[in-house]
Formats: C-alpha cells, sequence, structure tokens
C-alpha cells in the first residue's frame, strides 16, 4: 500500500479492509446533494438589510447550527458506506437517488422545526411566551403534521442508510467480507435502524392522539429517547465487539 493510501487510513478502523478508498462519480453527486442542502438552509434565511434585522437573523444561527449537525451525522454515513465497500451497482445507486430525495425534500421541515423548538425553549426560560405565541401562529393540526412529517423523513432516511448497508451484508461474498467486517456492518444496520425508529414512534404518536398539547409534547419527548438508546446500544455494541474480536 503507498503512503498516500495510508494517510486517508489515519483515524479509521484498522481492522476493517476500505474497498472504497478512490472516490467514485456516485460519492461526488451524493456530495453534491449534501451541499445543496445545507445551501437551501442558508438561502432560507433573507439577507438583513438593517442593524435590527441582522440581531434577529442572529437568532436562527442555533437551529442552522443544528440542523448542519443533524445533515453531518447523515453524511457520515453515508461516506463510511462508500468508504467500506465502494459499491456502484443499480441497487446502490437507487437506495443512493432515494437517501438524496429524502434529504433534500427534509430541508424545510427540519429548518422550520429546530427554529420553533428553539425560540419555544428560548421563550420559555426567558418568559417571552406571549412573543412565542405572535411570531409561530400555527392553526389547529399544524403541529400534527409538523411532527408526522419530520418523523417520517427522519425515519425513512436512516431506513434507507439501514438498506444500503443490509445491501452490502447480502453481497458479503462478493465483498470478502470477513468476520469482523460483517459483524460491524450489522452493527451499522442495527444503529440506522434504532436512528429511524424513535422519529418514526414520535410520527406515530403525533398520528394516532389527540390533536392536544399533551400529544405533541410526548411526541417531542420522543426523541429524548436518543441520548438514552443510543450510548446503550452502543456499549453493547462495544462489549460484543471485544468479547468476539478481542485486540491482539
Amino acid at each position: 500500500m503507498t503512503r498516500g493510501l495510508k494517510d486517508q487510513l489515519i483515524g479509521l478502523d484498522p481492522r476493517f479492509r476500505y474497498r472504497g478508498l478512490n472516490q467514485t462519480r456516485v460519492e461526488t453527486f451524493s456530495d453534491v446533494g449534501f451541499a445543496l442542502a445545507i445551501t437551501l438552509i442558508v438561502l432560507s434565511a433573507s439577507v438583513p438589510e438593517t442593524f435590527v434585522e441582522l440581531k434577529e437573523s442572529m437568532s436562527g444561527v442555533l437551529p442552522f447550527f443544528l440542523c448542519v449537525i443533524l445533515l453531518v451525522i447523515i453524511w457520515m454515513q453515508h461516506y463510511m458506506f462508500f468508504l467500506r465497500y465502494g459499491l456502484q451497482d443499480t441497487r446502490t445507486i437507487v437506495y443512493n437517488t432515494v437517501l438524496l430525495f429524502l434529504i433534500l425534500v427534509y430541508v424545510y421541515p427540519l429548518k422550520f422545526l429546530m427554529t420553533f423548538l428553539v425560540t419555544f425553549y428560548t421563550a420559555l426560560i426567558t418568559g417571552t411566551l406571549e412573543t412565542f405565541q405572535s411570531s409561530f401562529t400555527m392553526q389547529s393540526g399544524d403541529m400534527k403534521f409538523l411532527m408526522i412529517i419530520y418523523g417520517l423523513g427522519a425515519g425513512l432516511i436512516f431506513y434507507t442508510l439501514a438498506a444500503l448497508n443490509r445491501h452490502a451484508l447480502k453481497l458479503k461474498v462478493e465483498l470478502d467480507l470477513d468476520e469482523y467486517e460483517v459483524f460491524q456492518t450489522k452493527g451499522s444496520i442495527s444503529v440506522n435502524v434504532l436512528l429511524g425508529s424513535i422519529p418514526m414512534l414520535s410520527c406515530l404518536v403525533a398520528w394516532l392522539g389527540s390533536d392536544n398539547s399533551l400529544t405533541y409534547a410526548i411526541s417531542g419527548f420522543m426523541y429524548l429517547l436518543y441520548p438514552i438508546i443510543m450510548p446503550l446500544h452502543g456499549r453493547y455494541l462495544g462489549i460484543k465487539k471485544e468479547r468476539l474480536f478481542p485486540e491482539k
């Protein structure tokens, strides 16, 4: 292996044989899609023309930051998939196209929800709920639609990432995956299924529940399962990996 390739592997799992070190046109096209998603978030904000408008626009920094973080998490999963397997077959392209479509559709609900939540909790802390209510005038059923469309979009994105990894697992013979690589692939599938199931659960609560504040509160609190379930699942995978593949 040349020094250039070794440099590319710094910080990556040394026990996984990466098959996609050379970037393909599929990845390049996908990166353009992710960049476009971030651009759409930026363009959704108007350019301030006065100092007052500039101060108001600064309130959108935190929602923008949260949106970018979520998109980077999705991009990282996408990047690791192509780095690990380097697949370019028709099914991979189809799944990848669906993923990009979902991300671009998901951008505006994501930006609106992040802005809504940041503004709501800021108003709750500062005691300015009346100002918040005048800024976000929502009719009956609007919040229900928002929680459903966001949960559905987020869930389908992570389920698509799980489907990509499952496709790679089906090609384990063709890809010559060893036992450790199969274990890591199965781990990626389970992680994405969990990441997708929580927003789907939130969507289900909003859809089946009554049109009231309690339903929306429960639907929103479903996302608090992330900092509980994901570390526990990561710990479980870590213990299992240490048991099955001890460091030599």
